[in-house]
């Protein structure tokens, strides 16, 4: 089996060299989208690759469902058999072995919930315009972040709003799925333009882009959950993984990843490789 890890990054390229450490086996391959805003990182390996086609990424908007769909595409022109999404602050929990074995027992793994089930994925999320790609939402004093922002205000006014064509489904970012998903998935959007033309406005699609379209298919019977861990007991989440969440971290069942870490992380991963990671690691065939 042969294991595609798919990862979004713009800095903490020491945790970047970690993580990529931790999860190299014989059958791994590395693909690796950096922010076009930022350099890439002198980080080198036979099967590590940092795609060419990069996008300017901006938190909320449809660039990061785009930055997905680039690692997507240019992973399923190698042979690999499962595709992880994950982000550069990431971190593996267990040993590799748990990956694999689970994996062999099929399916998809990725979080979804059909639309208002989660209160913290509302549908005006969705139904309503939204510029996120166009400014910087974080910069309120911008006059281009205000310009935009008065018209996403004005358009809700007016109740101009888009209409929904499908099942809305919502979930976290994060997935692992196998080619045959993969391949519907990219197959699908080059068919039927309906998914990114709804989503394209959207805030936060990366939230809901992937979910709804396997919710709407076949493979939605097929999902097993997530296997990522995050801590959001504090405001802004997720909290960085520190020594006291050790204790949870070991009581987790069903999950793989934790995030997130960053370049600071070295005495927290040395623990989680200790105590963690350093049961008999099986050997990958």
């Amino acid at each position: 089996m042969k294991i595609a890890y798919l990862i979004a990054a713009h800095n903490n390229y020491l945790h970047l060299q970690r993580l990529i450490a931790a999860l190299n086996e014989k059958h791994s391959a590395f693909y690796v989208h950096i922010d076009k805003k930022y350099a890439l990182p002198d980080i080198k390996g036979d099967n590590i690759v940092f795609i060419e086609k990069r996008v300017n990424v901006h938190w909320s908007g449809f660039s990061q469902v785009r930055a997905t769909l680039n690692l997507l595409d240019r992973a399923m022109k190698d042979e690999n058999d499962y595709f992880a999404f994950l982000s550069g602050v990431d971190y593996p929990i267990k040993c590799n072995s748990y990956l694999y074995d689970k994996l062999k027992e099929g399916g998809e793994y990725i979080h979804i919930q059909k639309m208002g089930t989660d209160p913290y994925a509302p549908l005006s999320r969705y139904k309503y315009y939204y510029f996120t790609d166009y400014y910087n939402r974080r910069d309120k004093r911008s006059g281009k972040t205000q310009f935009f922002l008065g018209v996403q205000k004005k358009l809700r006014k007016l109740r101009i709003r888009k209409k929904i064509p499908f099942q809305l489904y919502t979930g976290a970012s994060w997935f692992i799925l196998s080619k045959f998903c993969v391949r519907y998935i990219l197959d699908e959007i080059k068919k039927d333009k309906k998914y990114i033309q709804f989503f394209r406005f959207g805030f936060c699609p990366d939230e809901s882009f992937f979910q709804t379209i396997i919710g709407n298919s076949k493979f939605c019977k097929n999902v097993r959950g997530y296997l990522t861990y995050a801590d959001w007991s504090i405001d802004p989440g997720p909290a960085i993984i520190e020594p006291y969440h050790i204790p949870v971290l070991k009581t987790l069942t069903g999950k793989f990843f934790a995030r997130k870490f960053n370049d600071n992380s070295a005495a927290i991963i040395e623990l989680i490789d200790q105590e963690l990671r350093s049961a008999e690691e099986k050997i990958v065939e």
